[in-house]
C-alpha cells in the first residue's frame, strides 16, 4: 500500500514532540516553598522537560535549573494573585481548560500505555552494551514483496552479482549510486528486524528475505570489526538508557497502534467516493480533468449537503467529506490516496483521526479520573490563570508618547541604519597561490566573470559567473568585512572562507542609510510599550516577593540532576534558605 510509512509518521511526531510524556522519578522532593505552596520536583520537571540543549557539566545544569525554578516561583506568585482576583471562576479560563482536556488525556494515555512500560532494566542495558562490541558493514536490496525477494536470493546463490541486482531492483533511492552498500553501522542504528538478521550472519553470507516496515530486504554481510567507539559500561550507561528507552517506546507504541487498527476498523463509504469522482467529471472539462489528481477535490465545488456526506465510519466515529478534505490539505500530494483506493483511504483516515481514537480509548480506560490527568489539568488551569493575570489583570503603564519614541530613535540610530551593501562577484579556490595570482592578474569585471565561470568552487555559482549579489554580513562575514573597505572596480582578497580562498570583484556599493523616523515610529513605540510593561511586571514581582515567604532548597535541586551523565563530579553548593 502506497501510504504505509505515513501510518507511523504522525504518531512518532506526537511521541517525539513530547505529547506522550515520559515517566518521572518516584522521588518527589520539595524544591521551594512559596507561601504555603510547595513546588515539588515532579511539577518542576514539567517545565524543565522543555530544555533540550545538553550541558557540559552538572554545575551548568544546576544553574539552569535554579534559573528556571525562579520562573516557576514567579508563576506561583501570579497564580496566587489570580485566585485572589477570582480569575479561577472566569468564563475565559473555563473555555481554555475545556479546549485542552483531550490533549491532556492523550498525554496520560501515552504515559500509562507506553512510557511507563518502556523503562529498561539493568539486564537490558547490559545486553544492549554487549551488542555494541562489534560494528558491521552490510549491503541490502529492498523490494516490495516476498516473491521478488525470494527470487533475488536464488539468483545471488546461482552466482549473479549482488551489487548489480541491487542497482537494478532495489527501491532504496540510494541504490543507484551505492549499489546497496550501507557502510558501517552499530547495533541500534537500524530497525530491529534488520539488525537481528545482520548480527546473526557471518561475513560473506546472504540472508533470506527479511521483512521490516519498509518492505523486504535481502542482506549481504560484508565485514565485521571491533567497535572502537564502545566505552566502559558504566560510562555509557546513561546514553544507553536513553537510546534503549526510545527504542522500547517506539516498539510498544507500534504494537499499541496495531491493536487499535484491529479494534477501530475504518470502513470507507464507496458510494460517497464514487459520487465525488463522478462530480469531478461534471464540474471540470475533460482536458482540465485529465491534469487534476484523483486524490483531492475542491471543496468549493460542493454544496452544504455534499460536504456533509459521510466519507468513512468506525466504532464511535465518522468523518464527513468536508472534514476529510480540510484535514488532508496539509498532507503531501504524494501521500494522498486516490478517491477509489479504499484501503489507502482507510489507512490515511485512521491516522487523521488517531488523536480522536486516543481520546476514546482514554475515556474507556477511565483516565479522566487518573490522578496524573487531574494533576496535569490543574497545572494547565493554573498556568492559564497566571497568563491571564500577567497579560490582562495587572495595571498597564501609560503608553509611550511620540517624544519618548523620538528620544529612543535619536539615541539608537545604529539600530535603524541599513548597513552598506556591496555587490560582489567571487572566485572561490582551494589553492592559495592561484587565488593570489588571479587577484593580481585580473583587471576587468568581464575577465573576472569569465574566470569565475571556469574556476569558482562555490556550489551553484559557476552558472552566474560567481555573482553573490548584494552580500549580507550574516552569510559572508569574512568577505563582507573586507569588501566594504575595497573600492568599486577593485579586487579584494584572498580571504579564508569555508576553508578555501576567496577573491572578489566589487561591482557596486550602496552607502549605509538611516531609516526615517516616521517609518520606524510604530516599531519603536511597540518596543517601548513592551519594555514599560516588562518593567511594571518586574516591579510587581519584586513587591510580591517582598511580601511573600519564599524558601528554596538548593540541595533538593541537586538531587533532581542525573549525575551519572557527567564523567567528573562537581562540587555541590551548600543548601540555602
Amino acid at each position: 500500500m502506497r501510504i504505509r510509512h505515513f501510518a507511523l509518521t504522525i504518531f512518532w511526531g506526537l511521541v517525539l514532540t513530547g505529547l506522550f510524556v515520559g515517566c518521572g522519578s518516584s522521588d518527589n522532593p520539595t524544591l521551594a516553598v512559596v507561601g504555603d505552596y510547595e513546588i515539588k520536583a515532579e511539577e518542576f520537571n514539567e517545565y524543565f522537560r522543555s530544555v533540550r540543549y545538553p550541558f557540559p557539566n552538572a554545575q551548568d545544569e544546576f544553574a539552569k535549573r535554579r534559573e528556571l525554578l525562579d520562573s516557576v516561583i514567579v508563576n506561583r506568585l501570579l497564580i496566587e494573585a489570580a485566585y485572589e482576583k477570582g480569575i479561577d471562576k472566569s468564563e475565559d479560563l473555563t473555555r481554555a481548560v475545556v479546549a485542552q482536556q483531550d490533549r491532556l488525556l492523550v498525554d496520560v494515555l501515552g504515559k500509562r500505555k507506553i512510557a511507563d512500560q518502556a523503562e529498561p532494566s539493568d539486564a537490558e542495558l547490559r545486553d544492549y552494551w554487549e551488542k555494541l562490541e562489534f560494528k558491521v558493514k552490510a549491503s541490502h536490496i529492498l523490494v516490495d514483496n516476498l516473491d521478488t525477494a525470494t527470487a533475488l536470493v536464488s539468483r545471488i546463490q546461482a552466482g549473479e552479482s549482488f551489487e548489480k541486482l541491487a542497482f537494478d531492483y532495489s527501491k532504496d533511492p540510494a541504490a543507484k549510486k551505492n549499489k546497496g552498500d550501507l557502510g558501517w553501522f552499530t547495533w541500534g542504528q537500524t530497525v530491529e528486524e534488520f539488525e537481528i538478521a545482520a548480527w546473526a550472519m557471518e561475513p560473506g553470507q546472504v540472508s533470506p528475505p527479511i521483512k521490516t516496515q519498509w518492505g523486504y530486504h535481502v542482506i549481504k554481510l560484508v565485514d565485521r570489526l571491533a567497535n572502537e567507539y564502545r566505552q566502559e559500561f558504566d560510562v555509557m550507561k546513561p546514553e544507553l538508557r536513553q537510546q534503549l528507552r526510545g527504542r522500547k517506546q517506539s516498539r510498544i507504541a507500534k504494537d499499541y497502534i496495531d491493536q487499535l487498527k484491529l479494534r477501530y476498523v475504518i470502513t470507507v463509504d464507496s458510494t460517497t467516493c464514487a459520487y465525488l469522482l463522478h462530480k469531478r467529471e461534471l464540474v471540470y472539462p475533460p482536458m482540465l480533468l485529465a491534469t487534476l489528481p484523483r486524490n483531492d477535490f475542491d471543496i468549493e465545488q460542493l454544496d452544504r449537503n455534499e460536504r456533509e456526506l459521510v466519507m468513512a465510519t468506525w466504532e464511535n466515529g465518522q468523518i464527513t467529506v468536508a472534514e476529510y478534505l480540510e484535514l488532508i490539505k496539509g498532507i503531501s500530494p504524494t501521500i494522498k490516496p486516490p478517491l477509489d483506493d479504499y484501503d489507502s483511504l482507510a489507512a490515511v483516515i485512521f491516522q487523521l483521526k488517531l488523536r480522536d481514537i486516543f481520546v476514546v480509548e482514554a475515556h474507556k480506560d477511565g483516565l479522566d479520573s487518573d490522578p496524573e490527568y487531574q494533576r496535569l489539568l490543574t497545572m494547565f488551569r493554573e498556568l492559564a490563570m497566571a497568563d491571564i493575570m500577567k497579560n490582562d489583570s495587572l495595571p498597564n503603564p501609560p503608553p509611550p508618547d511620540e517624544g519618548m519614541a523620538r528620544q529612543y530613535y535619536d539615541e539608537h540610530l545604529d539600530e535603524f541604519t541599513n548597513p552598506t551593501k556591496v555587490q560582489v562577484f567571487e572566485i572561490l579556490l582551494s589553492d592559495e597561490l592561484t587565488a593570489n595570482k588571479l587577484a593580481k592578474e585580473i583587471r576587468s569585471l568581464q575577465t573576472f566573470k569569465e574566470r569565475a565561470m571556469d574556476l569558482t568552487e562555490r556550489p551553484g555559482k559557476r552558472a552566474s559567473s560567481g555573482d553573490l549579489g548584494y552580500i549580507d554580513r550574516k552569510f559572508y562575514p569574512e568577505i563582507y568585512d573586507v569588501a566594504v573597505k575595497t573600492p568599486v572596480g577593485a579586487i579584494g582578497g584572498p580571504v579564508v572562507t569555508m576553508g578555501k580562498y576567496s577573491i572578489f570583484y566589487i561591482a557596486d556599493k550602496l552607502d549605509a542609510e538611516v531609516q526615517d523616523f516616521l517609518s520606524v515610529k510604530r516599531q519603536i513605540t511597540q518596543k517601548l510599550a513592551a519594555d514599560l510593561k516588562a518593567q511594571a511586571l518586574g516591579a510587581w514581582i519584586a513587591e510580591r516577593k517582598a511580601n511573600t515567604s519564599i524558601n528554596v532548597n538548593e540541595d533538593a535541586i541537586w538531587k533532581t540532576i542525573d549525575r551519572e551523565k557527567y564523567p567528573e563530579s562537581t562540587e555541590q553548593p551548600k543548601e540555602q534558605g
